[in-house]
């Protein structure tokens, strides 16, 4: 995938040649979800992908994040075909690459503000003082200084996808994916999420793919894109 480099022949963060992924459908029939969809995210773009509800857009980001394998077609992170690592590898270069925001923010319920977002970092194999000083400071950048031991059920709905959003960045990712980031928030929690969120962006120099339904927090990005009948348009 040598075409989607930059001028400087960087990799880009996240990119897909003629992906498709099709299912099993209702009486054994072939659901085509995804068809010859080409995508490529610049180093610190934003692009959001609107369009209908199934039409795929969930499916797409599990298939750049090496959560999902695509029926055809290829996915490359950071310059790496994941078509060609095994599970092992992938599951090490989606924790140091990928970052994830999904709708819930699937916080671990046991542990506080801080042990969420340095869990990545200790799975990564950091030692827990550098992984617990990256997180502190990532709970700073998203106002969450005072909140550090609080476990997510001493938390708000708005502070939970905080949380969630430094865990998504604790260890430097080349890309984070967002998946209706907001869609269980309030209207102003949401506002206040969608701002920070393209704060980091441009603070730490991550490239952000957003699926959403949400027209304000589409309008903020860089690149606008719809995904209908499979493939992704220009909105």
């Amino acid at each position: 995938m040598s075409d989607a480099s930059d001028a400087a022949g960087v990799a880009p963060p996240v990119a897909a040649r003629r992906l498709a992924r099709s299912f099993s459908g209702p009486g054994g029939g072939e659901l085509r979800v995804l068809r010859d969809l080409d995508f490529v995210a610049a180093p610190a773009e934003a692009v959001a992908i609107v369009g209908a509800s199934g039409a795929g857009k969930s499916t797409l980001l599990h298939l750049l994040g090496a959560l999902d394998r695509p029926t055809a077609g290829q996915v490359e992170v950071g310059g790496a075909n994941l078509a060609v690592l095994d599970d092992d590898r992938i599951a090490a270069l989606r924790n140091r690459s990928i970052g994830f925001v999904f709708q819930f923010h699937h916080l671990l319920r046991e542990f506080t503000a801080v042990e969420n977002v340095m869990m990545p970092a200790l799975i990564a194999g950091d030692g827990a003082p550098a992984a617990r000083a990256r997180a502190e400071d990532l709970l700073r950048q998203v106002g969450l200084a005072g909140r550090v031991g609080h476990k997510p059920a001493e938390l708000s709905g708005g502070e939970q996808q905080r949380v969630a959003v430094a865990r998504a960045l604790v260890n430097e990712p080349l890309v984070v994916l967002a998946d209706e980031p907001t869609g269980n928030l309030d209207a102003r929690s949401s506002q206040a999420v969608h701002e920070l969120m393209f704060e980091l962006k441009e603070r730490c120099g991550v490239a952000l793919v957003v699926a959403t339904h949400n027209l304000d927090l589409a309008s903020k990005a860089d690149r606008l894109l719809t995904l209908e009948d499979g493939s992704l348009v220009d909105a």
